[in-house]
């Protein structure tokens, strides 16, 4: 019987020993994911915190407790206790980033079966977190995620246009593009044209008193033209095309991350870009139903 009592004995130490040993006094965690996007189109996503409803697993609560360039704080809440949780974004090569969090937990408590729960309590933290990881890697992996819109590439269809400019002293309104338009329109008509496709708008202000106006219907063969018109020939190469659907406002914004796409993965622009009006402003007054197509020739 004391034989057995000492062996047991025996077996409790080299259990405890063996806690101290294999459970460390400092418990790391963390975990990365590469994306196949840029690091600052990422880090230009990531930082848009008020979407990560997007993305967030809904059986997690993380909350972001302040940035810095690369680098996000959050908070994890966890079995009510708040694990403080950095991430951040760093270069893996020019069309790749990698998103990564780490966290650690102090585990010098004496107790073993504290040693021990601790350890636990980490890995269901890491568990949460690798939730988290993944579900933000998958989102920040597509256009959409990053950018806002599903951005495509894609090629000129229309190589022929009828375009009429105009310098304005300001921003023009509806009736000043649907009257170039219908101006566009009529001398179409007159020279036995055939439209093709809807009308194209470019605004671009140039200084504080003058902003450049260009609207241009694509037609099926080319025509005879005379001042204020113009003929243009588009060449068929290639150009970043974005669906809208919304007001001048989401347009312009399409427009914004459209740009940061052509500066991200350094490609140049041979022309201007310009918006489709899909539907007819003039007609639907609900301007959160105006669908468009933004345009934007590339190299």
């Amino acid at each position: 019987m004391r034989k057995i009592v000492l062996l047991l004995s025996t077996i409790v130490v080299l259990s405890l020993v063996a806690v101290y040993l294999l459970v460390p006094k400092l418990l790391i965690i963390k975990g990365t994911q590469a994306v196949n996007q840029s690091a600052p189109s990422v880090i230009r996503g990531m930082m848009q915190t008020d979407k990560w409803w997007e993305w967030m697993p809904k059986e997690t609560t993380l909350n972001m407790t302040s940035t810095m360039v690369a680098t996000i704080q959050t908070e994890l809440t966890l079995d009510e206790v708040k694990v403080p949780v950095e991430f951040s974004i760093i270069d893996d090569t020019s069309n790749n980033a990698i998103i990564g969090f780490e966290t650690s937990m102090e585990n010098t408590n004496w107790s073993p079966i504290a040693r021990v729960q601790n350890y636990l309590f980490a890995k269901k933290i890491q568990g949460q977190l690798d939730l988290i990881l993944s579900a933000a890697g998958n989102y920040y992996n597509t256009v959409k995620g990053v950018y806002g819109f599903e951005i495509q590439e894609t090629n000129v269809q229309d190589s022929s246009l009828i375009a009429l400019d105009q310098v304005l002293m300001d921003t023009p309104t509806l009736v000043q593009i649907y009257d170039m338009v219908a101006q566009l329109e009529q001398h179409i008509i007159a020279q036995n044209g055939k439209i093709k496709n809807d009308p194209m708008v470019n605004i671009t202000r140039i200084n504080k008193e003058e902003v450049y106006t260009q609207v241009a219907i694509p037609i099926e063969k080319d025509i005879q033209v005379k001042p204020p018109f113009t003929l243009k020939k588009m060449v068929l190469g290639k150009l970043l095309s974005v669906a809208v659907i919304g007001d001048a406002a989401t347009v312009n914004s399409a427009l914004i991350a459209t740009k940061q796409y052509l500066g991200d993965k350094q490609k140049t622009s041979p022309a201007i870009p310009y918006v489709i009006y899909n539907t007819n402003r003039m007609k639907e007054q609900d301007a959160q139903k105006w669908k468009s197509t933004i345009n934007y020739p590339v190299f």
